[in-house]
């Protein structure tokens, strides 16, 4: 599980970082990655859509990766976090939110729609995204339960 999230980090700053889409209409050529097509969206009046975007495919994931990296990486080291109640919960609540391939699939169509318009191409962080998805797929099906059933390691009292 260690292993997946660390693998999701990665992606997730790829896939963020790297254009999705690059169109080129009559020589003109454009490259967008996820946050500059946020921008943009933010930009034309659709704030509504564009804090959405940020929430499911940007902050959504991110809090998933961050939570279970908190959970998993004192564990791999035979410790318990002091966060780990709280972050268990939190990764309840934050898997609802987590819609990457809705993304992927939104923006499928969309390249494929704006095809009869231009030549739309998917750039890397589109691949990424849909790695992104089997990643966090995966740790969804691996589920949380299992944590729960973890030795609890009791913390040592300092004496002072």
């Amino acid at each position: 599980m260690l292993a997946l999230t660390i693998a999701a980090l990665f992606v997730l700053l790829i896939a963020n970082l790297s254009t999705i889409v690059e169109i080129d209409l009559r020589g003109a050529h454009t490259a967008a990655t996820l946050p500059h097509a946020v921008r943009l969206i933010w930009r034309a009046g659709e704030p509504v859509i564009a804090v959405l975007a940020v929430l499911t495919a940007i902050a959504a994931p991110a809090a998933l990766i961050g939570l279970r990296l908190v959970v998993l990486v004192p564990l791999a080291f035979g410790r318990s976090s002091r966060w780990f109640a709280p972050c268990m919960r939190a990764l309840h609540e934050a898997a609802r939110w987590s819609m990457v391939e809705v993304m992927m699939v939104a923006a499928a169509v969309s390249i494929v729609r704006i095809a009869a318009l231009a030549h739309a191409r998917p750039g890397p962080g589109m691949f990424a995204f849909g790695a992104l998805a089997l990643l966090l797929a995966a740790l969804e099906s691996g589920g949380l339960k299992h944590l729960w059933l973890q030795p609890q390691v009791v913390p040592v009292a300092v004496a002072r």
